[in-house]
């Protein structure tokens, strides 16, 4: 083979690697795509509202396929998802973080983390999510901690613990579709980072 030849290969060979890592990025939403009129942003949050509908482009079904979401429309239920504090730092399970927030537009919601891989933290906490009926049943302002440890007192806790890097997911069942478009758009959950146990960036 020339050496010209090896260039050419050389090259092919790196660019389907960068391709591939792009759109891997774009399927796990690390690069907005901002042209998707269905993606919504409220307070850090993200859901594009054609997951789980025909409308679903194909960036959008293969993220929910890589992720084995059983997705369903927006009409039912809408998938919000924050990587970030309020600061813009990523989450890190080495820090622990408030989450508060008041009503949300919807019959029922759920606050769930989840670690590599789309999967659950490897723990036996039993405390993977919260949910609206178990802190907030009067529909009023609530606050949770998330952290590898259970606080001293009540409250309500989302254990990151066991967890290299984590994300948050925000499922609102019986969305008000009308509010969550409107304007000024309703607020949403807020993260603020506590402490950390070790340096982060």
């Amino acid at each position: 083979m020339t050496g010209q030849r090896l260039i050419a290969v050389a090259a092919l060979a790196a660019g389907a690697v960068v391709g591939a890592g792009l759109a891997l990025a774009r399927i796990d939403g690390r690069l907005a795509t901002g042209d998707d009129k269905n993606r919504i942003l409220l307070d850090g949050w993200m859901a594009d509202l054609s997951t789980g509908s025909a409308a679903a482009g194909p960036l959008e079904r293969a993220r929910i396929a890589r992720a084995g979401l059983f997705a369903l429309n927006a009409s039912e239920a809408v998938y919000f998802v924050r990587a970030r504090d309020d600061a813009g730092a990523r989450l890190d399970p080495a820090c622990d973080y408030e989450l508060a927030g008041g009503a949300l537009p919807a019959e029922w919601w759920s606050t769930t983390l989840y670690a590599e891989e789309n999967f659950l933290a490897l723990n036996n906490d039993g405390a993977a999510s919260i949910q609206s009926e178990e802190i907030a049943p009067d529909g009023g302002r609530w606050r949770a901690v998330i952290s590898g440890e259970r606080p001293a007192d009540a409250t309500p806790w989302i254990s990151s613990n066991g967890a290299k890097a984590f994300d948050l997911t925000l499922r609102l069942y019986g969305p008000d579709l009308a509010a969550l478009t409107a304007s000024p758009p309703p607020e949403f959950p807020a993260i603020r980072r506590m402490a950390c146990r070790r340096a982060t960036p």
